[in-house]
Parts: structure tokens; sequence; C-alpha cells
């Protein structure tokens, strides 16, 4: 996003009783100009300056947009922060010691002491060794304040919070070996704290199926499970660092054809979901995964009979929450619910798909997910027997391959057949599939795209 969208794309992110919460709460003078201007950039579809310009060209402060936007900007910032006060934990926390700081220059120290009692608890319980550290250091300041001579009591609240900013040293260093395992080892000292605990475990897990030793990282990443399960207090604070390790334990079942076990995996994680009340872009990103898995479960079930149900409860998610889902997201659905309906051999919803991707196509898409929906559009109208379309489609895949690159030896036995065997009579269909099988054994389809389209598979099952 450009600098000067910021403000659009922050309006745009909005819900609307965020909005309505702004609206009430801006007070004095400003109430009419700021909104008025919130609700003209609400109205745009695409952030258009100029548009707004001429619509307040009489208005003074549009000779200092900028500066005017950039304080709505924090306005609305600041609404949210009063709204989502109660986000979490570390929210709570976090203006705990806004309060605490403020009392404190007010020299009302003894309102400042049971407040960090109060918050200290709470940040011990929630394992928030971060603000642990900062509540410490009022708390040794407060202290001092009051008396400056009890050098006892000083030492050991500064001696648990070295234990605090320990521990979070600790979490730096567990997730510099996760970003960069070469370069950064894990300490083989035993961790308390769950999130630390979880990025040491993952790490692990990694190596185990690094080394493929698939039986041991299954029982790693279910033993770290159950440990958050055991803890549903935190779990529930920490919803999408739990999701997250479930998406991999899910993503292992899948990726060793355990695909019952995780459908009945998924619908116990959707029930635990549906008790977290609030949302946010990693739990949206979380649930984007978990939706991908269970359409690769449906790629590979095809007995499944709820297609059309997981396809809807996908469209709706996205449609809620279209403003925090990447365009590219979408499109890679898109392509999995064609390639669904292709495989259950329902041709007009497979089309119904690809037209949706390719007559709304823009330069940002991955060329990878149009490649191959470009691929599924021939398969597709070869199965209808559409010859005319399928030919002129043969030469479109033909010109947009060379745009990238050099048309591979596989995907030029795959255009010959297409384009020669369209309208062969069965027996003589069953001959050219058999030949097909026995070239491409040769000049093999590259694993890498079997995932895209499984062609294999496909041509297997033909006959």
């Amino acid at each position: 996003m450009k600098k000067n969208e910021e403000l659009f794309f922050l309006i745009k992110s909005l819900t609307k009783s965020e909005k309505r919460y702004f609206k009430v709460n801006i007070k004095g003078n400003e109430t009419s100009e700021y909104v008025t201007l919130f609700n003209a950039i609400d109205a745009q579809k695409k952030y258009n300056e100029a548009e707004i310009k001429e619509l307040f060209k009489n208005k003074a402060f549009t000779n200092q947009l900028t500066t005017i936007k950039n304080y709505l900007k924090q306005r609305i910032l600041q609404s949210l922060r009063n709204y989502h006060a109660r986000i979490s934990i570390q929210a709570e926390l976090t203006d705990i010691l806004r309060n605490i700081e403020i009392l404190f220059h007010k020299g009302l120290y003894t309102i400042c002491e049971s407040e960090l009692n109060r918050a200290e608890k709470k940040a011990v319980h929630f394992q928030q060794d971060l603000l642990l550290f900062q509540l410490r250091d009022w708390k040794r300041k407060v202290h001092q304040a009051l008396y400056p001579q009890d050098f006892e009591t000083l030492k050991h609240i500064v001696t648990k919070q070295k234990k605090s900013i320990n521990a979070t040293a600790e979490y730096i260093n567990l997730l510099l070996a996760n970003i960069d395992p070469i370069n950064f080892s894990l300490s083989h000292k035993k961790t308390h704290r769950i999130q630390n605990k979880t990025l040491k475990t993952l790490h692990v897990y990694r190596k185990q199926l690094a080394g493929k030793n698939h039986e041991k990282a299954k029982q790693t990443i279910e033993k770290l499970i159950k440990e958050w399960e055991q803890n549903p207090e935190l779990l529930k604070e920490y919803f999408a660092t739990y999701f997250s390790v479930y998406n991999n334990y899910l993503g292992y079942l899948v990726f060793k054809k355990l695909h019952k076990e995780a459908f009945v995996r998924i619908l116990l994680l959707k029930q635990k979901a549906k008790e977290i009340t609030t949302s946010s872009a990693s739990l949206i990103k979380e649930t984007l995964r978990l939706y991908n898995i269970e359409l690769e479960i449906h790629r590979n079930l095809k007995d499944l009979h709820n297609t059309q149900e997981v396809i809807e409860n996908i469209q709706d998610f996205i449609s809620n929450n279209k403003t925090m889902i990447p365009g590219n997201y979408w499109l890679s659905f898109r392509f999995q619910f064609a390639n669904i309906y292709f495989q259950k051999k329902d041709y007009k919803k497979a089309l119904h798909w690809i037209n949706d991707i390719l007559n709304y196509q823009t330069k940002k898409d991955r060329k990878d997910l149009i490649t191959y929906t470009y691929w599924l559009n021939l398969l597709v109208h070869y199965e209808l027997q559409n010859e005319f379309t399928l030919r002129y489609l043969i030469d479109a895949i033909k010109k947009h391959l060379k745009k990238q690159r050099n048309i591979d030896s596989y995907e030029k036995l795959l255009l010959k057949f297409l384009s020669k065997t369209v309208e062969y009579p069965e027996k003589e269909k069953k001959k050219a599939f058999d030949q097909l099988s026995e070239q491409l054994r040769d000049d093999p389809v590259p694993q890498y795209i079997i995932g895209y389209i499984d062609f294999n598979d496909w041509i297997n099952h033909k006959y």
C-alpha cells in the first residue's frame, strides 16, 4: 500500500461497531469535519485523493489534507485502543502500565503499589515476561520512593526482574533458532514458559521430520498439543499460537495420508475455535490454513460428500473478512474449488470457478496458479468433448507458456494428446491413454506439478 492510502485501508478494516464507536466518541467542533472526511473515504471502493480534494474543494482543510488525514488516522487508532482495551491480557497490562506511570508522577505511590500487585499476579499467571520486567521496574521505583533505605527488598525485586528478562532473552534466542537454525543453536536448559516450550518443541519437531523420524515427530507435536490443552486459560489467551501448532500437526497427518484421522481432528479444532470470541489477523490466517488442509483432504478422499458445504463455509468466511485477506489467498481457494469439482466430475461447477479466475485475473495474481488454471480448463473442456473450444484453448496456453519459458517436453506430450484424441471413439481413446501413460513414464510430470494438478491420477483413472 502507498503512504497516502494508509488511512483508506485503516478505515476499510473497521467493523460496523468500530465505526459506530469512533463516530459516537469524536467530540466538539471537529465532529462534522472529520466524520464527513471519514465517510467520504469510507464510501470509496478504491482510494482516490483527487476525488476527495474535488469533493471538499470549498473546505479550508483540503489545503492541509495530509496533516488532517494523519490526525484522523491517530484519532481512529486512539478509538480502536479504547474499544479493544480488553482484547488481550497484554493490552490490559499495557493500559495498567500507563496508569501506573501517571499515578507515579502524581506521587500516588500507595495506589501504584495496589495496581502493581494486581498486574504482577496477572502477568505471572499468563507468562507475560517482558511486561513483567516493566512492572517490576515500576515496583522497584515505587518502593525506592517509599522506602529509599530498604536495600534488601530492592535487591529481591531486582532479582525477580532479572528472571523475567532472562525468560524474555530465552524467547528471543528460541525465535532466532527457529528462523536461522544453522547459525543459532538451542540451549539444553529446561524451559517452563509455554510460549518458549512451543518454540523449542517445534524446532525439535522439524529436525525429526528432516531426519525422517516421522513417528517420533508425531509423538513430539502430540505431546505439545496435550500440554496446551492442560492449560485452558493460556490456550484461550494465546489461541492463535495453539491453532498454529495444531495446523502443523494436521499438515503432518495429511502428509502421512492419515486423512480420516485429520478430518476428525479438524472437527475437534473447529469446536474449540467456536469458543474464542475475539478475532485477529493471526486467527484469520490460521483459519485459512485449516480450510486449506481440509480442502486437501477432500481432494484425497473423493468419497466425502459434503465438499459443497466446506466450500460455502470458506466463501462466507472470506466474504466476512475480505479486508484482512490478501487477494492471492482467495485465488488459491478458487483454484482448489475448481480442482475438487473437476475430480468429482462436476464440470459445470469446475468451469464456474475456472472462469471466475481467468475472467478476473490481475497482474498481481500468482503466475503459477493462473498457469495451472489454464491447464485445468483444458482438461475440463476435453472431458466435455468441446473440440473447437479445446483447440482454441491449446493455442492460448501455448502463447501463455511461451511468454514465461520454454514448453517442457511432458507438456508437449499432453497438449498433443488433448488436441489429437478429443473426438476419438472409446476403444481408440483407451489405447491412446495407455500410450500416453507409457510416454510419461519415460518423460514424467515433475512431482511438484502433481501438487497443482494430478495429471497421472487423471490418466490412470480414465479407463
